[in-house]
């Protein structure tokens, strides 16, 4: 059966992306520890081992290796005494061939490499690369394609030069120069050797170990510099290989799969099977044809997607010129003009001056443009996701830049090729990562103990024909022919039946698969980590209101913004402090800013240049209310228009939590600055006599109710010059605000959450939240869609940095709705953060929390779950790793989660035995869904191909579709295997009993038996579609080598032996048989046709149906076989044939099957009867002991969780027995470290705080308040409006679960199928 092609086959080794291992001792030392403590980072380094990248994602050993002559020669000799076959061991494994021509030695003097890259501690994968020396006189890249390059003639005029050096970044900035290099390349990546340090270094351009200063100190290079440079760092171009048809064809042939099909057509050939060997053969060339073109069609897919050129201006450093060159031209360091008019960038660049509007959908799958700002000019290390505002990332569209006048804006190139981000993008697809699945490694085990029952029948024919005399070629070519019947050649082809289909049927439900092997692994999710914003909830935020400030005291909510006062300085803030731009005469960019900005009614325009007179500055963006003019009248005694200029912009930054802008208002004499970001960091910007007394309150009520909050505050700059402002710092800027208030957002789940998430939890199936948005924010949506079911107790875990000389600290308090017991909170500026019910924001994000624990108050119900945020998470997981098993078994909600932070948590539920699938929307979640078994990603962008899966439609539906289709293909996979192995075992003691008489099966019954038969079956096998009921809590078995799969083959085997048996047995008993003599057979008539040849092949001609038939299995996991309208022909046309052939096949028939039927019909109805005896015990035994018995009631009843890979039902079972764990903090003081930087209002907020009466919490069922009711102004007039907004918040306080209402949810299951 030919092979399926994968989808996304692209003819490059599929090997681990992952982790390696570290460096020399001097940059071990510290690494060693580290490395130790994590179980889920790169593998731990070892003494005596070289590393390159070590400490990293993609380290990995690597070992020198000199040629050795002598080991060479006897190496070659081999293989030509072989035939070759030697050879052929040596593509499949190459590094064994450099074992066998090689002897290892020091880096320093090795000639070839081998990198070792070790994923996850179980799949090693080997590289071998020879290391070559570069000069300006060598073909550096001789290997690769690339056209004459413009200036060919240099590199030409270089060779004979003897001053002209090579050029590398190795640290500051500064370019090395060496008259020679030694590298060696692997996965698209270079590293040279560093005599100084002794070992192999990542060729890095100016990313890594400079200076934002010293970026900013490039002043472009040289013609000659750029060409000696590019020999080193190679054209900067990202180019997929496509590799000839001829290439391609012996890739495919050398195959270990075609390679045995090979085999065992000339075996085939030579034993006269003639018809099936060439079926086979046709079968295989179409296999082989349609892996080519697929292959080469993906090739060029790629690569059509990927490569782009274009013409770019550089400044030449010698002479300040422009000069325009091919963007392949590019070299780290090169200065380019990036174009008023826009362009799509062809490197990684770091900003230098002016403002570019930059479209990234490319790398984050949000169409949302984003403002760039130039690069900071001081000696701060240069970081790329710190610094992320300020690089231009390749693959990225510029839609149009800023900057004053005619100047030109720059930008200094950082990366070029495949070392960018769009390049990584692309390694990441040539070298996937490996599907680490207990089925797969089973079913190699499984294909080797078939191996070994060939092998004892190889051995025993062998044995018993010799003892009667056969001819040595006769017992060669039966022998052989064995091992072809118990190792089929189909298997690995019927395999991929089931995801084949399974993948045609989620594109058809808009869910698009690139890696096909993962479905089978979706069928085992058992936990499924979501992220919140766009995947839970819908991606943008309405406009809810605001909750001005005055006087120190928040004022009556309003919710229609747009009849504020204009000279309200709130309003000001609302209308100026964000990064919307105009793009083609469309307002465009942050789904926040610009809901708020619209909310205001207020218009925003990007004059022209005579327009900019006004403002005393360059081409500003300019805000203004719909009923003004634009135009200034120039009259005596009329007022000009109010105007507002935004004169600069300090961009959001996830670190730093805000942004904030400079501002100045047509006829104003100063400027004004406006800062909007989360509350506790402009809470902690804020001068402490203008923030609310209530403020903990009053946010905590809103934030709990899951709205999205922001605080807003300004202050104004007087006697500062316009030049000033373009030079103060930031950290200037931002400080000593007078808070203004509140800006209430809501993000509405999206209306299939809830039912999904139900869905799941019935099916055992854990849900997680994985965000990076406020905790309490985040704990509402869990509440509401049920990640939190209702009246779950949630433990809020607190990390806590140790401070002068004090230890780390891990504390748990039960959240609940009041104010917690005598709390002295402290507002701690940038590290002050919203809190769970229980406590201040301070407690959770920032986490100063002082403990007063008694270990007799811990919780009382086993049933509770925690919620922390990426600090905890991280504190824990470096001071209390021994934790950490026991917060991710338990945990619900991960707030505030980095990028790395979700991965991370990810790998931790896969060491415990999860097997995870994430679901996300955004470029943060790369990283998780990448890690994880089954990603799943609701953006179709590029950054979509770290996920396996990809949804069209943008909600969580996607989910039980993957796991419904994967459960299917899993128990398909199965299946397959089970019959496959059934078949060749069930063939295999039909020809050895045969081989007893010296007989054997026709050519025409194998061709039956084999193609149409089998194949047939195999084929339809997969077309049972996915149950489309609940989902099940069981998952399918994801082990071949467990009792249940085992015992089901052992005892299906044992009755296909006992039914060919008693036919063998009982045929020979007829008054009219007659006995198989071999020895009597003419030279023309070998025919194999005897009365044994014809009960045994009837009977297992029947066993084939009946296996399929059982172990085709449905409902839970599929639907019935009889919606299998091809399957089911399939069973009924064969079945009907078969008993056809049995009973009273035609004359023609019985010659062409050479089928020597019994003279009495008596016999043949007796041999119908035992299939029909076969069927029985063969469904007995499948669904009555192996899925009733085995599966359901004694499975788990012998199942030790304390030695099962699952380690979290252990733990599990661990914390429902430990009542005093985790003991609940009863009161909370904070303690700040003094060397944070914090505002005056710091040390005034703890006077905020009013002393509430504590009350422990302890809640079993669901406790509801009654709503609240929140007092806003309307839109009439002044009037107040009362509305009512339904809040579900569990009290501190236990509580009978029959006293209380619940409210109207909509928990309705949308249509997934």
């Amino acid at each position: 059966m030919p092979g399926t092609p994968s989808p996304l086959k692209l003819g490059f080794h599929s090997n681990p992306y992952s982790q390696v291992k570290g460096p020399h001792q001097e940059q071990a030392t510290e690494l060693l520890k580290g490395a130790e403590d994590s179980q889920h980072g790169p593998p731990p380094l070892h003494t005596g081992t070289d590393y390159i990248n070590p400490g990293e994602e993609d380290q990995m050993e690597v070992h020198g290796y000199r040629c050795q002559p002598v080991f060479t020669a006897l190496t070659w000799l081999f293989i030509v005494l072989t035939g070759g076959v030697l050879r052929l061991v040596f593509h499949w494994w190459p590094h064994w061939m450099l074992y066998a021509t090689h002897r290892k030695c020091s880096l320093k003097l090795a000639e070839k490499v081998l990198v070792v890259e070790l994923y996850q501690s179980n799949h090693r994968s080997f590289y071998v690369k020879p290391v070559e020396t570069v000069s300006c006189g060598s073909n550096a890249r001789k290997g690769e394609e690339h056209p004459v390059t413009w200036d060919d003639h240099m590199l030409t005029d270089m060779k004979g030069s003897t001053d002209a050096k090579l050029s590398v970044h190795l640290s500051g900035g500064v370019f090395k120069e060496f008259p020679s290099l030694r590298v060696f390349r692997c996965k698209k990546l270079s590293y040279v050797w560093d005599e100084d340090r002794g070992e192999f270094l990542k060729l890095c351009g100016l990313d890594r170990d400079v200076s934002t200063a010293a970026l900013h100190r490039q002043q472009g290079l040289s013609a000659h510099q750029q060409a000696m440079r590019r020999v080193v760092y190679g054209r900067n171009e990202i180019v997929v290989p496509i590799y000839g048809i001829i290439t391609l064809l012996f890739l495919e042939v050398l195959n270990p799969f075609y390679v045995f099909q090979l085999f065992s057509f000339c075996l085939w050939f030579a034993d006269d099977y003639i018809y099936y060997a060439l079926a086979i053969l046709a079968m295989s060339m179409f296999g082989i044809v349609m892996a080519i073109l697929q292959t080469r069609k993906n090739q060029q897919n790629l690569r059509s997607t990927v490569h782009s050129s274009d013409v770019v201006t550089v400044i030449r450093g010698d002479t300040g010129k422009l000069d325009p060159i091919p963007t392949e031209h590019l070299v780290p360091g090169d200065v380019m003009v990036v174009p008023s008019h826009g362009c799509v960038m062809h490197c990684d660049a770091a900003l230098l001056t002016g403002n570019c509007i930059i479209n990234e959908s490319m790398l984050t799958g949000e169409s949302v443009p984003v403002t760039k700002t130039p690069l900071p000019n001081s000696d701060i290390p240069f970081d790329a996701k710190e610094h992320a505002r300020h690089i231009l990332f390749c693959g990225t569209h510029v839609i149009q830049t800023r900057y004053f006048g005619n100047e030109h804006v720059l930008a200094v190139v950082i990366r070029t090729g495949f070392s960018t981000a769009k390049g990584s993008l692309v390694r990441s697809i040539m070298y996937p990562p490996p599907v680490d699945f207990k089925f797969e490694h089973d079913s190699y085990k499984f294909v080797e103990l078939l191996a070994c029952i060939a092998s004892i029948g190889f051995i025993y024919t062998v044995i018993t024909k010799l003892m009667r005399g056969i001819s040595t070629s006769q017992i060669v070519l039966e022998s052989l022919d064995l091992i072809t019947i118990v190792v089929p050649p189909a298997l690995p082809a019927a395999m991929t039946v089931g995801r084949f289909y399974a993948q045609n049927r989620l594109e058809a439900k808009n869910v698009y698969c690139i890696s096909p092997r993962t479905i089978n692994v979706s069928g085992s999710v058992d936990c499924v980590c979501f992220d919140k914003t766009g995947t839970l909830t819908e991606d943008g935020l309405d406009m809810w209101g605001i909750v001005p400030v005055a006087d120190r005291k928040f004022q009556v909510p309003l919710k229609c913004v747009d009849k504020m006062d204009y000279n309200e300085e709130f309003l000001v803030g609302m209308v100026t402090c964000h990064s919307l731009t105009i793009i083609d005469g469309k307002l465009s960019g942050d789904p926040l800013d610009l809901k708020m900005f619209e909310s205001t009614g207020w218009l925003l325009e990007e004059p022209e240049v005579n327009d900019t007179s006004k403002f005393d500055m360059i081409f500003p963006t300019v805000v203004r209310p719909p009923n003004s003019t634009s135009v200034l009248q120039g009259v005596d005694g009329i007022e000009p228009p109010l105007e507002i200029g935004i004169v600069r912009q300090f961009p959001f930054s996830s670190n730093l939590q805000r942004m904030s802008v400079i501002t100045r208002t047509l006829g104003a004499t100063q400027f004004q600055v406006y800062c909007k970001g989360s509350p506790e960091m402009i809470l902690s910007l804020s001068q402490p006599d203008t923030v609310p007394t209530d403020l903990t309150s009053v946010l905590e009520e809103y934030t709990q109710e899951g709205y999205r909050v922001l605080a807003l505050a300004y202050k104004g700059l007087p006697r500062v010059s316009y030049v000033k402002v373009q030079r103060l710092l930031r950290e200037d800027v931002e400080s000593s605000l007078i808070f203004l208030g509140l800006i209430i957002m809501e993000n509405r789940l999206k209306p299939e959450s809830t039912g999904i998430i139900g869905m799941l939890r019935n099916a055992s199936i854990r849900t997680i939240m994985v965000t990076g948005d406020n905790m309490l924010t985040a704990l509402s949506v869990a509440r509401d869609c049920g990640i939190i079911a209702l009246g779950q107790r949630v433990v809020v875990a607190h990390g806590l940095l140790g401070h002068s000389g004090e230890p780390a600290q891990l504390l748990y308090t039960n959240a609940c709705n009041s104010m917690p017991p005598s709390l002295a909170v402290h507002c701690t500026g940038r590290d002050l953060a919203n809190s769970s019910s229980a406590i201040s924001f301070d407690t959770l994000e920032s986490g100063t929390v002082s403990p007063t624990t008694d270990d007799s108050v811990a919780t009382t119900d086993s049933g509770y779950c925690f919620v922390m945020t990426g600090k905890t998470w991280m504190i824990a997981k470096t001071h209390f790793p021994d934790t950490v098993p026991r917060l991710a078994t338990r945990g619900a909600v991960f707030a505030r989660m980095s990028p790395d932070h979700k991965q991370q948590l990810v790998q931790e539920l896969q060491a415990l035995g999860y097997y995870v699938a994430m679901c996300g929307d955004g470029a943060n979640d790369c990283g998780a869904l990448k890690a994880a078994h089954a990603g799943i990603s609701l953006s179709d962008s590029e950054s979509s191909v770290a996920s396996p899966f990809t949804s069209k439609e943008a909600n969580i539906s996607c989910v039980p579709r993957v796991i419904r289709e994967g459960r299917a293909a899993l128990v398909t996979s199965f299946g397959i295997f089970k019959y496959m192995a059934a078949y060749s075992l069930t063939q295999f003691v039909t020809v050895m009993i045969l081989y007893s008489i010296d007989s054997n099966l026709t050519d025409i019954e194998f061709l039956y038996i084999d193609l149409f038969v089998i194949t047939v079956f195999a084929f339809f096998f997969g077309r049972t579609e996915a149950y489309d009921g609940p989902l099940v809590k069981k998952p399918p078995i994801m082990s071949l080598i467990s009792l249940s799969p085992i015992l089901s083959l052992l005892m299906q085997l044992a009755v296909v032996i006992l039914v060919q048996w008693v036919s063998f047995y009982w045929v020979q008993q007829m008054p009219w048989f007659e006995p198989y003599n071999s020895t009597a057979e003419d030279a023309e008539d070998s025919s194999n046709a005897c009365f044994e040849n014809y009960a045994l092949f009837t009977v297992s001609s029947m066993q084939y149906i009946i296996l399929a038939l059982v172990f085709s299995k449905g409902a839970p996991y599929r639907k019935s076989i009889f919606s299998n309208y091809g399957f089911l022909a399939s069973l009924v046309c064969l079945t009907g044939f078969t008993l056809y052939l049995t009973l009273d096949p035609a004359e023609w028939l019985r010659d062409r099957f050479e089928l020597m039927v019994p003279p009495t019909l008596d016999f043949r109805l007796i041999m119908v009867m035992l299939a029909f005896v076969n069927t029985v015990l063969a469904v007995f035994i499948e669904y009555f002991i192996i899925d009733y018995l085995m599966f359901r009631k004694l499975l788990y009843h012998f199942h030790n969780i304390d030695k099962s890979h699952r380690k979290f039902l252990a733990l599990e079972q661990s914390l429902q027995h430990n009542q005093n764990w985790p003991p609940i903090t009863e009161e909370v003081v904070t303690d700040v470290p003094s060397k944070q930087p914090r505002s005056p209002a710091v040390a005034s907020v703890s006077t905020l705080q009013k002393d509430v009466p504590h009350r422990e919490m302890s809640l079993t069922p669901s406790v509801l308040v009654p709503p609240k009711r929140r007092h806003y102004s309307d839109c009439s007039g002044d009037h107040l409006a009362t509305v009512s907004r339904n809040v579900t918040l569990p009290l501190c306080q236990t509580a009978d679960v029959n006293s209380t209402s619940v409210p109207n949810m909509d928990r309705s299951v949308p249509d997934v199928q």
